[in-house]
């Protein structure tokens, strides 16, 4: 290995370990099990898409809480500042109904692409939605509801002085990222590896930043605010990752643990899967 490579490799790995432990310094992803963890991730929802964007009516939500009816089988999670104990994004993981697959997703009512409307496909899917962060974990006007960048000072006190004195900032690219890590891990517990999300069209780049390959399932929707219905496999996603944004890939991937399970239920090209057999036919059907 020459000089020049073998430093690379160095600093690479330097700041990929500095990353990930500056993130989980930061935050901590909590699963919301309880009915008062709920409550708080339906009440930033409320606050996010209602107060703010004015998505929902804030009158159809009287307690202040968004909930709909994929909550009852969705996982809910929460993002967590430790130094402030404050929320700073919240996300849910809904999975399939196993006895009425076809209405498990709120993209199914949306979209109808035909991998949403194949029981057997639809059985293999879970959707990542209400994905949103606190106003105060948005600090820029171009940051979008669910990848934006976190700053932090960092305060020292010097001997002489009374009170803490900022003396840098430090930057968290894709903050909530530790969200998308706790939805995979979740997704690939329940042996699923393929997942659908409405995305913020204007973030569409954070995406493609991140290196997570995804196809688009439609047009765009007017669904809390403009969004483009996608799908992406875990386990293409991680790869791709790995070799575009190592550094996200650390947190995304826990570090390698969740490829490696993803590699035990990888049996095929995902995009076969989702575009081939009877997917293919269903397509080729309203093209005639």
């Amino acid at each position: 290995m020459k000089d020049g490579t073998f430093m690379q490799a160095c600093v690479k790995a330097i700041k990929q370990k500095t990353f990930y432990t500056q993130y989980w310094k930061t935050f901590e992803v909590v699963r919301a099990d309880t009915e008062e963890q709920k409550r708080k991730a339906f009440r930033l929802r409320y606050k996010v898409f209602g107060v703010e964007n004015g998505f929902v009516d804030p009158k159809a939500y009287p307690d202040g809480l968004e909930r709909d009816q994929f909550d009852d089988h969705a996982i809910q999670f929460l993002l967590m500042h430790k130094k402030s104990g404050e929320i700073a994004g919240t996300l849910r993981l809904v999975l399939p109904r196993g006895k009425e697959p076809l209405i498990s997703f709120d993209l199914q009512k949306q979209c109808d692409h035909p991998l949403l409307q194949i029981e057997n496909r639809a059985m293999g899917l879970c959707e990542i939605s209400r994905f949103c962060m606190a106003p105060r974990f948005r600090q820029r006007d171009r940051d979008g509801r669910m990848l934006p960048a976190y700053y932090e000072q960092e305060e020292a006190s010097a001997s002489n002085q009374a009170r803490p004195t900022p003396f840098f900032q430090r930057r968290i690219p894709f903050a909530p990222l530790g969200l998308m890590t706790a939805a995979f891990e979740a997704a690939l517990s329940e042996n699923i590896t393929d997942c659908i999300t409405a995305y913020e069209v204007d973030q569409l780049y954070t995406l493609n930043r991140l290196g997570i390959d995804y196809r688009v399932l439609g047009p765009r929707l007017q669904n809390l605010g403009e969004t483009q219905p996608l799908v992406f496999n875990i386990h293409t996603a991680l790869n791709n990752m790995g070799e575009i944004n190592p550094e996200c890939f650390e947190i995304a991937s826990n570090r390698g643990q969740l490829l490696a399970r993803a590699n035990t239920l990888f049996r095929h090209d995902w995009q076969d899967e989702v575009m081939g057999g009877t997917c293919r036919e269903k397509i080729l059907e309203k093209l005639m």
